[in-house]
């Protein structure tokens, strides 16, 4: 393959991560994202253990579930603070 040709694949990549990045923070960055955000951790079981003593098919389905919502988080860069501060904010909002 051409030098030019793997340059110009190589940009259209990275523009379209740069796309995919942009599109995650306008979803996930907005009031409603950010609920949905929260309630995606729960449910995911990002804090929570996945094994299910017993049944592997469910702590696959379990893992498999915490595995998506880990890569939107890492999608959005998020640090351990700012998680502490969305999960802070769901105990909040259901203690209100």
């Amino acid at each position: 393959m051409p030098r030019d040709s793997k340059i110009k694949r190589i940009a259209e990549y990275l523009g379209d991560r740069v796309r995919l990045n942009e599109s995650y923070k306008a979803v996930f960055e907005s009031v409603h994202g950010e609920i949905v955000l929260r309630h995606l951790v729960k449910v995911g079981y990002v804090f929570r253990p996945t094994y299910v003593q017993g049944d592997p098919t469910e702590s696959a389905h379990r893992e498999g579930m915490r595995r998506l919502v880990l890569s939107i988080i890492r999608q959005l860069k998020l640090d351990e603070d700012e998680m502490s501060e969305i999960m802070e904010q769901d105990y909040v909002t259901r203690t209100e």
